[in-house]
């Protein structure tokens, strides 16, 4: 039935068409925010080809990178919202290091409502420097250390899957299925503080529920990206980043474990333990900090990156962040998330190391010699294997697992010899992967060279980023470090690995994903080795 008009498909036009023209008017007023500052920029949205399918982000980094080539910096949008690439290392450095207290926080929405969001990753302003300070400790050597003897525990436990009761070998194992297991045990064991028995009914369930995480489906997908992109549309719907039968599953496994632990008086040496001593020690008034006898000197140089964020100045209206069983299970969870990374890592060092069987005989070499000198596996076995640390490294650069690292701008900020300010709220992007790939600072950047890393023992720097660099840097870093050595040493001390013809040579990642994954997935054969 017709209301302004006697023709109803007209009527429809007439109220659609200022409602189209006040979107359209909406997305693009803000054109010309780069143009009016005198910034070379083009009109792209970074996430379209992802949620398209057509690109994955790594692409996108390299094609914008390509885009500014010669220039310190580039402006770009996503919806509306003013994106500034920085292509200038010293300028990274600054913004990452030197001058942090003008971008201390990413991109990421607080969700209040989200008991996953409580971690470290995600939280802001004093919120997460509160946290931090509490969780820094929690990652000395000596912590590592104690959980050393469960991450060589799955590593046992990954030999006897790959092998199946066979003597001299497998073919056609698909690396990251076999290595998603191996991750999983560590985060359960460690993160979780629950030991699971393979093809138990619980570890089914865990791996069903975390699967649900990284195979997201096409409308998990777009509810994420409503999440990033307009999360105040979120918040009034009550989206979450993942989906709520996972927050519920992961706290009820906390709240679980909390209460077995508490009835029966355990203690373990794994993650789960330090952050319910540290909440224990909080309810009760207690400082919480390395005592003498944790650091060393690796501690001490580690907690140079953390040091710009110390006199960073918070509003006093941030609300101070306990340790209760949400944050204990949002700060366990991150473990999780990092599991993918995990995996992804382990599976393409494997990947370069069959195509390098010389790499490959000297990185058994060091192995061998390690664990004749340290008597066995022992964390300082590990540790001291400087050859595999090199190959890591070389393997991160090439395929970094985040392409790229983004900081808010939280107060205005002057680019240094230009006439740029960056405002507060601007979002600052650095593109890792394209630096990663850059010749200028890494000739023959598709050639697998460890020796590029030779003394470099994980040291970021603006052009090499895999765990980002300043106070941001991955606090799990070093855990991460001793479970990806770990899992290698273990499969190298056992195995010659080669190529399964059913890997496709060269690789080619999946587009529509934030991370990388191989298309098609990397298939190895393992033959033991013969040992004297």
């Amino acid at each position: 039935m017709a209301i302004i008009t006697d023709y109803f498909f007209i009527d429809i036009l007439l109220v659609l068409t200022p409602l189209v023209y006040i979107l359209v008017w909406y997305l693009t007023n803000n054109n010309n925010y780069w143009s009016k500052r005198g910034v070379p920029n083009i009109r792209k949205e970074l996430f379209l080809g992802i949620l398209t399918g057509k690109q994955s982000q790594a692409d996108s980094v390299l094609e914008l990178y390509k885009t500014f080539g010669g220039e310190r910096y580039g402006g770009f949008f996503q919806l509306r919202k003013p994106i500034l690439m920085i292509r200038d290392p010293e300028l990274i450095h600054k913004v990452l290091v030197k001058d942090f207290t003008c971008f201390h926080d990413r991109d990421l929405p607080e969700l209040n409502y989200d008991p996953l969001s409580a971690n470290l990753f995600s939280l802001k302003g004093q919120a997460w420097r509160t946290l931090r300070s509490k969780l820094i400790p929690t990652f000395s050597s000596g912590k590592i250390k104690g959980m050393f003897d469960q991450v060589i525990m799955s590593t046992e436990n990954l030999i006897e899957s790959l092998e199946g009761g066979a003597g001299y070998g497998v073919s056609d194992v698909e690396s990251k299925a076999a290595l998603s297991a191996f991750t999983l045990d560590v985060i359960a064991s460690c993160a979780f503080g629950i030991h699971l028995s393979a093809q138990s009914p619980d570890f089914n369930k865990f791996k069903t529920v975390v699967k649900n995480i990284f195979t997201p489906s096409p409308l998990q997908v777009v509810r994420f990206l409503l999440v990033i992109l307009m999360p105040k549309l979120a918040e009034k719907l009550n989206l979450r980043p993942f989906p709520n039968e996972v927050g519920d599953y992961f706290i009820g496994l906390t709240r679980a474990t909390m209460k077995h632990r508490k009835d029966n008086n355990i203690k373990r040496n794994d993650y789960f333990q330090l952050l319910l001593t540290l909440k224990e020690q909080e309810e009760d008034g207690n400082h919480v900090g390395l005592s003498t006898s944790d650091v060393t000197e690796e501690d001490a140089d580690v907690e140079t990156h953390y040091a710009a964020g110390s006199n960073v100045h918070f509003s006093s209206s941030d609300s101070k962040r306990l340790f209760t069983e949400e944050v204990i299970c949002a700060n366990s969870f991150i473990f999780l998330i990092g599991s993918e990374s995990i995996s992804n890592t382990i599976s393409l060092v494997l990947f370069e190391l069959c195509r390098h069987p010389d790499i490959q005989l000297k990185l058994q070499q060091e192995v061998d010699s390690m664990l004749v000198k340290c008597g066995g596996w022992s964390y300082e076995a590990v540790r001291d294997m400087v050859y595999l640390d090199q190959i890591i490294q070389e393997s991160q650069r090439m395929y970094p697992v985040l392409p790229l690292l983004t900081r808010e701008c939280t107060r205005d900020y002057k680019i240094p010899d230009s006439d740029l300010t960056i405002e507060k709220g601007v979002l600052v992007m650095i593109p890792v992967e394209a630096l990663h790939h850059d010749p200028q600072y890494y000739p023959d950047p598709e050639q697998f060279k460890p020796e590029r890393f030779q003394g470099n023992n994980f040291k970021p720097s603006s052009t090499f980023l895999p765990f980002g660099d300043g106070p941001r840097i991955c606090i799990a870093m070093r855990f991460a470090l001793m479970e990806v050595k770990s899992c290698l040493a273990r499969i190298m001390s056992q195995y010659s690995v080669k190529l399964s013809n059913k890997t496709q040579v060269p690789l080619k990642f999946v587009p529509g994903l934030f991370t990388p994954s191989v298309k098609g997935g990397i298939w190895l054969s393992f033959t033991k080795r013969r040992t004297t």
